[in-house]
């Protein structure tokens, strides 16, 4: 018998008392703590996403830590990164939380875009997309947010969130539903609206959404370097 056993100690307890300090670890708190989580994000993306263990990396793109993000990317196309995962209900609402969460400017480019990347699969077919999440106009509102008026539509996130926008906005398109749906119709205008404000150079998107959503940010602020860059 193991000593740690003799002591009292039952295999269920120290699993807990690795995971304790696993999680503090990977909170990023601490220099030390980003290094561990950035190898550890180095030994993942050797690993590779899969349907098996795409929690763990969804929790890693939110962190608001780019060393972190970089290591797990590595040399892969942001937008393509969960290419080989179905979207399904968990996975997109991590990523309206995600926008929720930040604010304009508030989340790592690459991150958003790997979030983006999703959202495209996902809205390719906006009905049956809708299907698997049933978006809300406050979801289209915190995707919207994250648009940058200071960069044309060709910038590569307001691309891709223009194109989403649209997709959604096509809900409303005659033919689109069987039938009339109220909250359908409601975020497809609204993603409609966003997008029309964007475009429309004589317009702002606060015409469009709440001012405390167009809050800036900085994904950069309070950002723990690890020991070494």
């Amino acid at each position: 018998m193991a000593r740690w056993e003799q002591d009292g100690w039952q295999e269920e307890d120290l699993n807990k008392l690795k995971l304790g300090f696993l999680m503090n670890m990977l909170a990023c708190k601490e220099p030390q703590g980003v290094d561990v989580t950035v190898y550890f994000a180095r030994y993942l993306n050797m690993v590779g996403v899969n349907p098996d263990n795409y929690p763990i990396f969804l929790d890693l793109f939110r962190k608001r830590n780019h060393w972190v993000v970089d290591a797990l990317i590595g040399d892969i196309d942001p937008r393509a990164f969960f290419k080989d995962v179905q979207p399904n209900y968990f996975i997109l609402a991590e990523c309206f939380k995600a926008f929720e969460e930040s604010e304009r400017g508030g989340m790592y480019p690459k991150s958003l875009l790997v979030f983006l990347g999703i959202l495209e699969v996902t809205y390719k077919n906006p009905l049956e997309g809708y299907r698997v999440f049933p978006l809300s106009a406050e979801n289209v509102n915190n995707l919207g947010k994250h648009l940058d008026e200071e960069k044309d539509q060709m910038d590569p996130l307001n691309r891709s969130i223009l194109m989403i926008l649209d997709k959604i906005a096509s809900l409303m398109d005659p033919g689109t539903l069987e039938d009339e749906d109220i909250e359908v119709m409601k975020v497809a205008t609204q993603a409609n609206n966003i997008r029309g404000k964007f475009l429309d150079m004589t317009k702002h998107l606060n015409e469009a959404l709440p001012e405390l959503l167009l809050k800036k940010g900085d994904y950069s602020t309070d950002e723990i370097p690890p020991t070494q860059s």
